[in-house]
């Protein structure tokens, strides 16, 4: 198990240091203003694509027919018609989306970025199938040619503009080429077909996702959004540097955690093999967690002084109260990750509503004149609560006991505070904390080590349907 967790980490860890190396030059390339000009670019594109997110992956991997070849063209059906559709609707809204970032003159550059989706609904699915196997590669394939094509490009890109058409153009290559890829990488030729009956089983699983999706853009892109239409592109520049500093680092390990645990998950038949199943993976989150918060406490400070420089000085005091908003998102990402392999598609869902309920308080905050820190304050007590919701519907609804969990989320704790209340402190004194506290959590984690280090574990090669719940 360890094995194929450290290749797929290691290669989701690979396409987020090229992104955020492509990000780092862009940075540094064009101004903070401009900087915002394409952050808002991109959540608009964000925005699209999590409104019409159906889940393809989850779809393939868990469906009992993930392997029939008329299953997978019939959604290849449905990923275009939703391309078209996220196109249109993105290049509808444009106007109204450059108005509300307060660059009207720009409405082209949002109309222009609305090629994004359809790119996106050309994509080969093939992929997905293959990881449904536990095999990888193509993922991985995926994951770094993209990116590593569009850093490349910034080369020319720099030498033909010197403004936030850099990042727009370094968007649209990262896309182009990531649908070239899933058809370089897939094993089956590309066949599509528009099937009414699939489409409507499609929508009925997706339609908690695309749900999920409106509410998930707040989430991640709330308080950025606010930031930018109420305090102004540079504040949103510096805001979204920051959050991309501490987001990046989660979404490699969610990412990475969902196609390692959830077909494992949906394998596991017996009650008593899911629990076990169950509690590995909310222990291997919270690990996970906390050695994030350490691993950006740690070196974070000096990649902003010698990497971004004095331009992005202000993001220093976001980025430790950041990763503890993150590190409680990764744990209830492992619990979202149990719910689903039986089929519970909506506890996301509960869960970042409850999140967002957060967000007027912050723009209310705002408004008042409240700084940046209590932005985020209030967002830790956004996800703080998310996490209490999940805990407790995975033990109530799924009776997954939550005890052996107890000493593991309170060492967490321990990390987010010793990481909160020990800013300004020197290092050697922060890192022999963290060396303290993940020593004692690696204590209290039986399970996680049983799993890792020993031979043959389960693979679950063949996951069981999700039903409809």
């Amino acid at each position: 198990m360890i094995r194929s967790f450290g290749f797929l980490l290691s290669g989701n860890a690979c396409a987020a240091a090229i992104l955020l190396l492509r990000m780092v030059v862009v940075s540094r390339l064009i101004s903070l203003e401009d900087f915002g000009i394409g952050t808002s670019l991109v959540l608009a594109l964000a925005m699209i694509e999590m409104l019409t997110a159906l889940g393809f992956q989850q779809q393939i991997v868990n469906a009992p027919k993930g392997d029939d070849a008329d299953f997978h063209s019939a959604l290849h059906g449905v990923a275009l018609i939703r391309g078209v559709i996220g196109a249109a609707a993105l290049f509808l809204l444009a106007p109204l989306l450059a108005r509300a970032f307060g660059v009207l003159q720009l409405t082209w550059a949002f109309q222009l970025i609305s090629v994004v989706p359809l790119l996106q609904g050309a994509m080969h699915l093939d992929v997905y199938r293959q990881t449904r196997h536990h095999k990888y590669r193509a993922a991985i394939w995926i994951a770094l040619l993209p990116p590593l094509g569009s850093l490349a490009a910034l080369l020319p890109l720099s030498r033909m503009f010197d403004d936030f058409r850099i990042m727009l153009f370094a968007v649209l290559v990262h896309m182009a080429l990531g649908t070239l890829m899933s058809h370089a990488v897939a094993k089956r030729p590309y066949r599509l077909r528009f099937d009414r009956t699939i489409m409507v089983q499609s929508m009925q699983f997706g339609w908690p996702l695309m749900a999920s999706g409106a509410v998930m853009f707040l989430v991640f892109n709330g308080e950025r959004a606010i930031v930018g239409r109420l305090l102004g592109l540079e504040a949103l520049a510096l805001f979204s540097m920051a959050v991309s500093l501490t987001l990046t680092p989660s979404l490699v390990l969610m990412r990475s955690t969902m196609s390692l645990f959830l077909p494992r998950l949906s394998a596991s038949t017996a009650r008593q093999e899911f629990r076990a199943q169950a509690i590995t993976t909310i222990q291997s989150h919270i690990v996970l967690a906390a050695g994030m918060v350490m691993a950006v406490n740690l070196l974070g400070g000096s990649f902003v002084h010698h990497v971004l420089g004095d331009k992005y000085r202000a993001v220093l005091p976001l980025l430790t109260l950041l990763t503890a908003v993150q590190a409680l998102r990764v744990v209830k990402g492992g619990c979202a990750i149990v719910a689903l392999g039986e089929g519970y598609r909506k506890t996301e869902l509960l869960t970042d509503l409850l999140r967002i309920t957060f967000l007027p308080l912050a723009a209310w905050g705002v408004l008042q004149g409240a700084s940046l820190p209590h932005v985020v304050h209030i967002a830790g007590l956004g996800e703080a609560a998310g996490l209490m919701i999940a805990l407790l519907w995975m033990h109530r609804v799924q009776r997954v006991p939550l005890r052996s969990l107890a000493l593991p989320l309170i060492c967490m704790v321990a990390v987010l505070a010793w990481a909160v209340f020990t800013q300004g402190q020197p290092m050697g004194v922060r890192a022999a904390g963290f060396g303290l506290l993940l020593a004692g959590l690696a204590m209290v984690l039986p399970d996680v080590c049983r799993i890792t280090f020993t031979k043959g574990a389960p693979d679950g090669m063949d996951p069981k349907a999700i039903q409809h719940r």
